[in-house]
């Protein structure tokens, strides 16, 4: 069986930063905070992904009370850092032949950054809209929170990897989908009710790399 029939694949936003959300923090740094009403609202089926991110971003421009610029995102998303772990891991699992995909929620403007610094062979993320430079309200929904399992899936069988060979390394309740449907589910700590349906949980990436070489033999 070739080395490349193994993927991983990371959440980001707190499993490769140190940020738990990145949109969170966006609301924070722009003198808001996150209503988890909408959140609910997404989750329940009333609302689309991007009716979400819609909301979002007009609640984030409404407390910012001014419009906020392309340099103003890229200012606060700066404050992120990848996590130095997460560099040293993904670099030791493509060198023994692992696919490394990230695939966040979050959006492009730091999940692009973070791919890059750890040389991941799949990046897929949300895309922020900007006019002339200036956010507004919308974007592009490329990877819907649900819809996790559904991408995760076609891009593993894409790349010839059987979902039992496939794993996830998450930390959120929206996590829980994939964990039920990969070979191999880790959970990052704090995990809430997401450790409940992880293989194993770990306090930190380091601990990863012998679950994932002891069981992708």
């Amino acid at each position: 069986m070739s080395k490349k029939s193994r993927i991983v694949w990371f959440d980001c936003d707190g499993v490769l930063t140190t940020c738990k959300s990145s949109w969170t923090y966006l609301h924070e740094y722009f003198g808001g905070k996150d209503n988890p009403f909408f959140a609910q609202l997404y989750k329940r089926g009333y609302i689309s992904y991007l009716d979400w991110m819609k909301i979002d971003i007009a609640l984030m421009i409404n407390s910012y009370g001014k419009p906020i610029t392309r340099q103003d995102v890229v200012r606060a998303l700066s404050k992120i850092a990848t996590r130095k772990e997460a560099v040293e891991i993904t670099g030791m699992l493509k060198r023994k032949g692992f696919i490394v995909g990230v695939i966040s929620s979050g959006v492009d403007l730091l999940i692009k950054r973070v791919c890059k610094e750890i040389n991941s062979d799949i990046c897929l993320y949300n895309e922020l809209t900007f006019v002339d430079d200036v956010l507004i309200p919308g974007g592009k929904p490329i990877v819907p929170l649900k819809e996790k399992p559904r991408i995760i899936e076609e891009y593993s069988l894409k790349y010839g990897v059987d979902m039992a060979r496939v794993a996830y390394i998450g930390d959120s309740e929206w996590d829980i989908d994939v964990f039920k449907q990969v070979g191999l589910a880790i959970a990052i700590e704090p995990c809430g009710e997401a450790c409940k349906y992880a293989d194993y949980t770990v306090k930190s990436l380091w601990e990863i790399k012998d679950i994932l070489l002891t069981h992708f033999l």
